[in-house]
């Protein structure tokens, strides 16, 4: 009698706390779920390969290679192609949404259109703002409320 009062309360707490664990589990795996479908992925600035998709307003030129551009983290490198040149230089973030790059320096192959490398490189000279929204970075001259100089989308793999 003695043992079946010790042990009735105790295995009446056993049932309600396995009760509210598994609750609490199911409700965590929810919330997770539900975190997941709605909020957006964001890429990050630094050690992104960011690939040339709209210059000045209009698609990206066609190139021997796309245009893309790194942000490298600890050195504060900037490099990537023009098309068929390679560029890098010193950028910096001086702010949230402020970025300087270079100045950038390119190798000198002979392309068949240096005009479109011209452009990009020149874009990413004037870029002083940057926004990311999900994987895509857009690049601003003074302001984020203009048309962008460029936009460049997050792709895997350096």
């Amino acid at each position: 009698m003695l043992l079946s009062a010790y042990f009735r309360p105790a295995a009446a707490l056993v049932l309600l706390a396995t009760g509210a664990c598994s609750n609490d589990l199911n409700e965590r795996a929810n919330a997770e779920t539900a975190t997941a479908t709605t909020t957006p992925t964001v890429a990050p600035l630094r050690n992104v390969r960011w690939e040339l998709r709209e210059l000045a307003g209009q698609p990206a030129p066609a190139t021997e290679q796309r245009p893309f551009l790194v942000l490298r983290d600890g050195r504060a490198r900037a490099e990537g192609r023009a098309g068929c040149n390679r560029f890098s230089g010193p950028y910096t973030l001086t702010a949230m949404g402020r970025l300087r790059l270079g100045p950038l320096v390119t190798t000198r192959s002979a392309c068949p259109d240096l005009a479109a490398e011209g452009a990009f490189l020149q874009a990413l000279n004037q870029a002083q703002r940057y926004r990311i929204s999900g994987t895509t970075l857009s690049l601003y001259a003074a302001d984020t409320l203009g048309a962008p100089l460029a936009r460049l989308q997050a792709v895997a793999g350096e």
